[in-house]
């Protein structure tokens, strides 16, 4: 009995956010590379937030305003993201990982170099976001709002963008899967040195 209190303790520690981290991140809307793991989140105002280089894995973030937040290098995994509005913030380097995402809104955001792992979004708008050296291992933006999106130096080859709209996107220097070429095609994006596999 005594060993698994001790074992439910740690296993919870772990997914644990930093009180202090949050009381200080919900006053000033500034938290770099704070403990925000597991933290309730959601329904927050925080637009323009700083949240560079922090541990939100688990975190809820439905229905949260993140406009033009700077969440460079965050862990997001397992993350709420569900109904959220993340237009133009800065997700560069983040490790996206098996995250709720409906309805969500990456409008010109920014995930260059950031990492999708186990990731399926429906109703995702991506218009106008960069991926630039970003991976996807297993990622679904099945039916996507991607208009005017540019994907650089990526290997889109697990990544499913059936039904996807990208209309005057770009792509370059990268890999798509063959029958995904001649979707983007019909879509009228712009294609320069893609490899078609």
């Amino acid at each position: 009995m005594k060993y698994l209190l001790i074992l439910t303790f740690l296993i919870s520690s772990l997914f644990a956010y930093e009180q202090a981290d949050l009381d200080k991140f919900l006053k000033t809307k500034d938290c770099q590379e704070c403990d925000l793991s597991g933290a309730d989140l959601s329904k927050k105002d925080l637009n323009a937030a700083n949240l560079s280089g922090s541990d939100l894995s688990g975190a809820n973030l439905s229905d949260t305003n993140l406009v033009k937040a700077n969440m460079w290098g965050v862990n997001l995994e397992n993350a709420n993201l569900i109904n959220t509005n993340a237009r133009a913030s800065n997700l560069t380097g983040a490790d996206i990982i098996n995250i709720k995402c409906d309805n969500t809104t990456f409008k010109g955001t920014n995930f260059a170099n950031a990492t999708f792992e186990n990731v399926k979004c429906t109703n995702l708008s991506i218009w106008s976001a960069n991926f630039l050296e970003t991976s996807f291992e297993n990622t679904d933006f099945e039916n996507a709002g991607g208009a005017y999106a540019i994907f650089r130096d990526v290997d889109l080859s697990q990544l499913n963008i059936k039904g996807a709209i990208f209309w005057n996107a770009k792509f370059t220097d990268s890999i798509v899967k063959k029958e995904d070429c001649k979707h983007l095609k019909n879509e009228e994006a712009i294609l320069k040195n893609v490899e078609c596999e």
